[in-house]
This record gives C-alpha cells, sequence and structure tokens, in this order.
C-alpha cells in the first residue's frame, strides 16, 4: 500500500512534463506547421511518401482511422482539430509511458529519487529535439519503446523483445537496437532462453525490415553514405547543437570507472548508434539521439550515486574531526 501511495504524486508529476512537453510541440511545430503535416501524412498513409518515411507507418496509420472513423471532411475545423489531437495524445502517451519506464527501470538499481531525477532530466532535454523538422512523429514513439526496452532489460524479461521489436519496427527501423543493447548487458551470462528470445527478435526484425522494403520498394538509394558523410563534416549550427545531446556520453566515458560493467556496455551502445547515423541521416537531427540518452541514464545514475556517497564520506570524515 505504501508503494502505491509514493507512486501516485510520482505519476502526477510525470503527466504534468508530459503535457508540457507536449504543448510546446504543439506551439513550435503543430501550430505553424500544419499543411505540411497534412501532406506527409497523406503520402505516408497512400504509401507515396519518399523512404525511408514510406515504411514508418505506424502512427500515421492510427491517426488515419481516428480520421476515418470520425467521418470528418478534409479542409474542416473538425478534420483538423481531430488531426492535431490524434497526434497529441500519441505523442503525450509516448512521452508519459517513457518517463514511467525509466522510472521503473532506474528504481530497481537505485532510489527512488534517483529514478525521478533521471526521467525529469530527459523531460529537460526533450524540447531540444523538437529542432529541424516540421513533422517527424516517429522519433518520440521510438523513445517510448526503448523506454520500455530498458525496462525488459534492467528485469530481464526477453519475451517483451518480440512484441517491441514486431510493432515498433512499423514505426522505425533501429529497433534492432533492442535485442542488441539485451545482449550487450546480459553478457556473459545468457540464459538459454534468453537466447532463444534474442534470435526470434531479430529474425522478426529480418523479416519486418526487408518485407516493408519489399512491399514499398525505395525510390532512391537508402545509403548514400558519401553523401551524408560530407554533409555531417560541414561545419554547421546543427553540429554545435548536437554537443548538448551528446553531453551524457562526455560524462559517462569520464566517470567509466565508477559504473558496473553491464550498465556501460548498455552506455557504450550509443557509440554504434552515433556512427550509423552519421553515415547514413544527417546527423545533427538531434532527435535521433532520445534512445542514446535512455541508455545513458543508468550508468549515470552511478556516477552521480558515487560522487554523492564520496562527498558524504568526506562530510563525515570533516565532522569527525575533533577541533584543534
Amino acid at each position: 500500500m505504501k508503494r502505491k501511495a509514493s507512486l501516485f504524486p510520482v505519476l502526477i508529476w510525470f503527466a504534468a512534463l508530459s503535457a508540457i512537453g507536449t504543448l510546446m510541440h504543439i506551439d513550435l511545430i503543430d501550430a505553424h506547421n500544419y499543411p505540411e503535416q497534412l501532406k506527409s501524412h497523406h503520402q505516408i498513409v497512400t504509401h507515396s511518401a519518399p523512404a525511408p518515411y514510406q515504411y514508418r507507418i505506424l502512427q500515421p496509420a492510427i491517426v488515419e482511422t481516428i480520421l476515418t472513423l470520425s467521418k470528418s471532411e478534409v479542409g474542416t475545423h473538425a478534420y483538423r482539430s481531430i488531426f492535431r489531437g490524434s497526434y497529441a495524445i500519441s505523442r503525450f502517451l509516448a512521452i508519459f509511458t517513457t518517463f514511467v519506464a525509466i522510472f521503473l527501470s532506474i528504481r530497481l538499481i537505485g532510489s527512488g529519487t534517483g529514478a525521478v531525477f533521471a526521467a525529469t532530466t530527459l523531460a529537460a532535454f526533450l524540447p531540444f529535439t523538437y529542432r529541424y523538422y516540421f513533422y517527424q512523429p516517429t522519433s518520440v514513439l521510438e523513445m517510448a519503446f526503448f523506454g520500455l526496452g530498458l525496462l525488459a532489460i534492467i528485469t530481464r524479461t526477453p519475451f517483451v523483445l518480440l512484441p517491441l521489436v514486431a510493432v515498433g519496427t512499423l514505426n522505425r527501423e533501429t529497433m534492432c537496437f533492442i535485442p542488441f543493447a539485451y545482449f550487450l548487458y546480459c553478457l556473459p551470462k545468457l540464459k538459454g532462453t534468453e537466447w532463444v528470445w534474442l534470435v526470434v527478435s531479430a529474425l522478426v526484425w529480418i523479416l519486418m525490415f526487408c518485407g516493408l522494403r519489399m512491399l514499398w520498394p525505395a525510390t532512391h538509394d537508402l545509403l548514400n553514405i558519401q553523401h551524408y558523410i560530407a554533409r555531417n563534416l560541414t561545419l554547421s549550427r546543427g553540429n554545435i547543437d548536437l554537443l548538448v545531446m551528446i553531453s551524457p556520453l562526455i560524462i559517462v566515458l569520464f566517470g567509466a570507472r565508477q559504473i558496473p560493467t553491464p550498465y556501460l556496455r548498455l552506455a557504450l551502445c550509443s557509440v554504434p548508434w552515433l556512427i550509423i547515423h552519421f553515415l547514413t541521416s544527417i546527423w545533427y537531427e538531434i532527435r535521433y539521439y532520445l534512445p542514446m540518452l535512455i541508455w545513458l541514464l543508468p550508468a549515470l545514475v552511478f556516477i552521480f550515486s558515487a560522487e554523492s556517497a564520496t562527498r558524504e564520506d568526506f562530510l563525515g570524515a570533516i565532522h569527525k574531526t575533533p577541533p584543534q
């Protein structure tokens, strides 16, 4: 009973943060880009969007179903309100789910206070990711899948990987990193059943990834690596902004000795994540790094816990020192 009572104000806090994050997105993005958003939405649901967006069907399909059921006509105020409201509710639920999953995960390895602080820290970073796009519904939903992935990793419940990968790949192809992170975290003590779920999840991801591309073939080369390297090597304001998102990784690298090995391996998933986005995308679109922040949070908790313990020992030694 005490745990339930203490959890309620935490959930209220997360709901408030999620509402604020959603309202900020409405004010900064949605309120100014409705025509462009509607065009991109219709391209995705009619499978005419440029790759890879045509494969990221999950949230647009849900919103389109709601619009169809509402029987509202395009161009009306009702249609616009349902369109924006559906995406806003989805964003709120994704943010809230992420915060709760992070809280439950971090609480298992640290204190409840540290868990609240970790989720709140992610909330503080979230508005930075609203830069450089006018319509990108996949990133916040991707964050929620990775938040639930973290909970599956910390609790070692490998069967959860399968639905996360199967459903999440309809949102973004990066879901292959969830079983990869599970694999790194649990080494070298992976159980037989965990191996089975990892292999099945990997096969499902391959099936989903290839199946979507066979169903809706790409209209151009998705791996123009030379183009992206040249673009990303150009000094720009975007690359400077990126430093904000990778700053937690810098802290982890400096405090690596204070981090238990499984959580350090989990945090180091950020390295291949950075490399892949450098080679295959305009990497300064900082929304890409929300999953990376989730991997880094457990490591940061250990670093700051160690610093706090050292400080307490130091202060305790001072207080015990007799006056001269």
